[in-house]
């Protein structure tokens, strides 16, 4: 009660719960919603603007694009992509992170040598060069580009994971389940890992935003999510030629993102 109590007097965080709560709900709400299809394309009516401009039309509130497509509809529907791939991130960074930082703080030795290694080579890339080089690898696609990130966000929760085992294992806890007969298995996921969840969820929170960052700069990039997808790097990548004569194209996926 407490701790909701503390949350409420954070305007920051409130306004922040509100804003994504917001994009969540019409995320999941997108096919129930009076919109057109994200895809359709109205002839002899591209490049209209949002309806506040002379020239705007009701039917299609955030304009249109170069192609005629609505823009509001393709920003409703590409929250889908970003939100949606973002938590598929990070859950799959979390439990392939999770359970190599775990292993190798828990068994040490070599394993834990090994691992430690591939950490610093992952962080010894800058993480979008790295996320490029996976895509490079694979080929560009929207699930190649979230096993890329999925890559690139391990190091984090590795090293944390690793690090809470180590503070945890020789505690007295773990000592006497070890004492009543414990394996390693039961020790490590049933006893040590629940007390190492704190870090970790505030990894994870972290994680999600820089998911959607880096999930939206491989759209940009050609690398992640291919037209007619609506996802916002690749509106945003699809209108930089309009910066000029269509500013509304570029200004609504980049407060998205």
């Amino acid at each position: 009660m407490k701790a909701l109590q503390k949350l409420l007097l954070n305007r920051a965080a409130v306004v922040s719960m509100i804003f994504l709560s917001l994009w969540v709900f019409l995320a999941l709400a997108a096919p129930l919603l009076p919109l057109h299809s994200p895809i359709e394309v109205f002839d002899g009516q591209q490049l209209i603007p949002p309806v506040w401009s002379a020239l705007g039309q009701w039917t299609h509130p955030l304009g249109t694009d170069d192609l005629g497509r609505d823009t509001l509809s393709r920003l409703v529907y590409g929250s889908q992509i970003s939100l949606g791939f973002g938590f598929l991130c990070v859950v799959a960074s979390v439990l392939v992170g999770g359970l190599l930082g775990v292993t190798a703080g828990f068994f040490g030795g070599f394993w834990d040598r090994f691992v430690l290694r591939v950490v610093d080579v992952l962080m010894a890339l800058p993480s979008l060069l790295l996320a490029i080089v996976v895509v490079a690898v694979l080929g560009p696609s929207l699930w190649n580009a979230l096993w890329a990130v999925t890559v690139v966000a391990l190091p984090g929760f590795i090293r944390i994971s690793r690090a809470s085992v180590l503070a945890e294992r020789e505690k007295e806890y773990v000592q006497a389940s070890r004492a009543f007969g414990a394996g390693a298995i039961r020790q490590m996921f049933f006893v040590i890992l629940p007390n190492c969840l704190a870090p970790l969820i505030v990894q994870a929170s972290l994680g999600f935003s820089d998911g959607i960052l880096n999930m939206a700069a491989l759209g940009f990039l050609g690398l992640g999510a291919q037209a007619p997808t609506p996802e916002w790097g690749v509106m945003l990548s699809d209108s930089k030629a309009y910066l000029e004569t269509a500013a509304w194209l570029v200004t609504w996926p980049g407060l998205c993102i």
